[in-house]
């Protein structure tokens, strides 16, 4: 056991403080915090350790609101005051575009949420004696749940037993607009639609789609804004959701998705004779010899890695005048960013969307415009 006056959060969440010089990572923690740990793995460079005792707790330290709290994998932060929370995002993200992308950006701003009941997806798990939950913190055990006070409240009814679930998956996706629920391994032929900034989008339970329908009605619009001309690639497009505003702006637009269910549903999403569907991923795309531009616009969505190297590359020699980077982690957004307006962009504009509220997880998006001359 140690104690350790925590420095700050860090991106993942968790909260970074030094012990005889070296970087110690403890979850469950605030920045400026006395607390006392116990390491439980070593590394070189840095050790990670477990809370055991709040010594001196920060003002922005609140009393959790669901029993389960640094048990269930599913919320790392609830221990944080959301307007906290908010301030931390701000602060991860400015953190790895100084450190990351050496961009220095005082003023970014955040859009909140509902800070409770506002999520409308979920990954549900069964343990082995068929009870439902989901995965336990930093671990492979599954916790179970009575109610989640995070979830839309039609979701609730998975837990309570009056939705009905697959008996065969002990893994499956749910998802709620707010009336009803679609269940993986029981709706997956059925048709879900979302209506976003009042256009309705269709997807699949099975399909990804963002789990905050509040906000996505303020990211889309901030995104997208002032977006128009003749040619516009939507990549990593998923079900078609940029592109289907896209369209209304645009006269051809460029679907690429690695996804063949998510692309089936982006062509309905995507309305107009002229616009191509690209079954692959986008470097296949790429190094086909089928992205040929110019494009007036694109919107990327990248995984959690961000763009690849070769994504990179064809954005700063293609002519695409404006470019939409929607990202899920700050420091491969920030690495990105870099090579970006290293090489050939400005960024315009950045703002963080909190899709995720009681967790770390961070969305943002950037929009940038090609550098005259570049």
């Amino acid at each position: 056991m140690s104690d350790l006056l925590i420095v700050k959060l860090v991106a993942g969440g968790e909260g970074l403080g030094y012990a005889a010089g070296k970087a110690v990572f403890v979850p469950g923690v605030l920045a400026g915090e006395k607390v006392r740990v116990r390491v439980v793995q070593q590394k070189k460079d840095f050790d990670r350790a477990v809370l055991l005792e709040v010594l001196e707790p920060s003002p922005h330290r609140v009393s959790p609101p669901c029993r389960l709290a640094g048990v269930c994998g599913g919320c790392d932060w609830l221990h944080i005051s959301y307007e906290e929370q908010l301030a931390q995002k701000v602060s991860i993200v400015r953190e790895a575009l100084l450190r990351t992308g050496r961009i220095a950006r005082d003023a970014i701003e955040i859009e909140p949420s509902a800070p409770l009941g506002s999520r409308s997806r979920a990954q549900v798990h069964r343990d082995g004696d068929g009870r439902l939950g989901y995965m336990g913190g930093g671990s492979n055990r599954i916790v179970p749940v009575d109610s989640c006070p995070i979830v839309m409240r039609p979701l609730n009814g998975v837990f309570d037993g009056s939705v009905r679930v697959p008996e065969s998956l002990d893994r499956f996706t749910v998802f709620s607009s707010g009336d009803g629920v679609a269940a993986e391994g029981i709706d997956d032929d059925r048709d879900l639609a979302a209506r976003v900034c009042g256009r309705e989008i269709r997807f699949s339970v099975g399909c990804f789609f963002q789990s905050n329908l509040a906000v996505l009605d303020t990211m889309v619009p901030w995104a997208l804004e002032g977006l128009a001309g003749n040619a516009a690639a939507d990549l990593y497009c998923g079900v078609g959701l940029f592109g289907s505003f896209l369209s209304a702006h645009f006269s051809r637009i460029i679907c690429v998705e690695s996804s063949a269910m998510s692309l089936s549903y982006a062509r309905r999403n995507v309305v107009g004779p002229a616009h191509e569907f690209f079954p692959m991923s986008v470097e296949e795309w790429i190094t086909s010899g089928a992205a040929r531009g110019p494009f007036d616009a694109a919107v990327v969505d990248p995984p959690r890695p961000g763009l690849g190297p070769d994504v990179r590359a064809w954005l700063c020699r293609t002519a695409v005048e404006r470019l939409v980077y929607v990202s899920c982690n700050p420091v491969t957004l920030a690495r990105d960013l870099g090579q970006l307006c290293d090489s050939a962009f400005d960024l315009d504009g950045l703002r963080l969307f909190d899709f995720y509220p009681q967790t770390s997880h961070i969305e943002a998006v950037a929009k940038l415009s090609r550098r005259a001359g570049k």
